[in-house]
């Protein structure tokens, strides 16, 4: 509750904010995503996310009437960035970044070891990893094995990202909600499958994952394992 983030939220629909360059960063580079998949990646998905449960905790399924609210909240969010200057004009708009921060987080720990000299590393944050240079005798790069899968990847200079809704899940009952939500149906994505994408930055790999996983196909990036 004491993040920017959080703070920007607050904020929706009454007065801008200034932000320190990490927010500005992942939030232009959001928009920037959005854009490029046609809203199956969306930051402004918090709406949904809290209507199915999962910052809000609740006991049953929300109604249709719940549903379309959130998934109106979402389709008409504008995000409007001027320098370090971050608006929401709709009281209704709510960032997450959830599916896009471990990407970041990621990518800024690659470009300070590389300000330190080093040249191979894997940086890895609950499976989503970044490939940097090859570890001793493996030119290819590092071996990524892909979870749920049979599959393996090799990665040099080149971030990976896995999106499924199996893992981070809520239970009414029997019935099991995954945590990815489709913008356009205002419900979660197919928990059916995942996607891996492979990118040149974690960051996209991240966004790029989570897109696919809501259009079932890849909106850009290269998919190198789907189930």
């Amino acid at each position: 509750d004491a993040s920017d983030l959080c703070e920007l939220n607050r904020r929706a629909g009454l007065r801008a904010m200034r932000v320190d360059h990490d927010l500005r960063d992942i939030v232009s580079t959001a928009e920037r995503f959005r854009a490029q998949t046609a809203g199956a990646f969306d930051p402004a998905v918090e709406p949904l996310m809290r209507t199915w449960g999962f910052h809000r905790p609740r006991g049953t399924a929300p109604s249709e009437a719940e549903i379309a609210d959130a998934r109106a909240a979402v389709a008409a969010a504008v995000v409007r960035l001027d320098g370090n200057v971050v608006s929401l004009p709709s009281a209704h708009t709510q960032l997450d970044l959830g599916g896009i921060g471990v990407g970041y987080g990621i990518d800024r720990s690659i470009a300070i070891l590389r300000s330190l000299g080093i040249q191979r590393a894997l940086v890895d944050v609950s499976g989503d990893c970044y490939g940097l240079g090859a570890p001793p005798g493996e030119p290819e790069g590092w071996r990524v094995d892909i979870a749920g899968t049979s599959q393996t990847v090799r990665l040099r200079d080149a971030g990976l990202a896995t999106s499924a809704n199996s893992a981070s899940v809520i239970r009414w009952g029997s019935q099991v909600i995954g945590h990815v939500m489709d913008p356009a149906s205002g419900r979660p994505a197919d928990g059916r499958r995942q996607m891996t994408v492979v990118a040149r930055t974690a960051i996209a790999a991240d966004a790029l994952s989570t897109a696919a996983l809501v259009a079932g196909r890849a909106p850009g990036g290269s998919i190198t394992g789907a189930t």
